[in-house]
């Protein structure tokens, strides 16, 4: 009986793993050249000041210029928390230690959208997204639906509130594909 039921435990594991990834695969392997990334944007602290993602999000698309992995940045994000935009601020950044070419796209409210706005300025066109390590394997899923040929460029996270974050996000993505695959959406 017990051996039935750790056999049970272990399809049902096995079936929710594979139903996972289906919504959510894993990361394509990188090109060693991208025309573009995109920097995700995430929210400024209250007073301005940039927060620790966002630092490490332009510090990561920083060393990746440096590493010749694209050939023009596009940093996406609107004003999500407070009035100070993503976009603006992380560029402003960059622009003090980097010189690279640099796209705002400042409409932005979500992953989605980033996606969404970044394809209507450059077409399909393969792209690098830069992002946490967290956030990278929910961002490429919904990458899909907008581009040919994409792949992640990260910094790690393992805050536990990111985590959290993350893990209630990829829920409700992976509800949302559900309903879009019946219609509902």
């Amino acid at each position: 009986m017990l051996n039935k039921l750790i056999l049970w435990i272990i399809a049902a594991a096995a079936l929710l793993f594979l139903f996972y990834r289906y919504f959510v695969p894993r990361i394509p392997k990188r090109a060693a050249r991208y025309p573009y990334a995109l920097l995700l944007g995430c929210p400024s602290h209250d007073d301005g000041t940039m927060s620790t993602s966002q630092i490490l999000r332009c510090q990561t698309a920083m060393e990746a210029w440096k590493e010749h992995a694209f050939d023009q940045l596009i940093i996406s994000g609107s004003n999500v928390k407070n009035e100070f935009t993503e976009a603006l601020v992380m560029k402003e950044y960059i622009d003090e230690r980097c010189a690279m070419p640099i796209l705002t796209e400042t409409k932005a409210r979500n992953t989605y959208e980033n996606l969404k706005y970044t394809k209507e300025m450059i077409g399909d066109v393969p792209l690098l997204i830069i992002t946490s390590s967290l956030h990278a394997p929910r961002a490429c899923a919904m990458a899909r639906d907008f581009f040919s040929t994409y792949s992640a460029c990260t910094y790690p996270d393992h805050k536990p509130r990111h985590i959290f974050r993350e893990i209630v996000s990829r829920l409700l993505f992976i509800w949302i594909e559900i309903k879009k695959k019946l219609g509902l959406y």
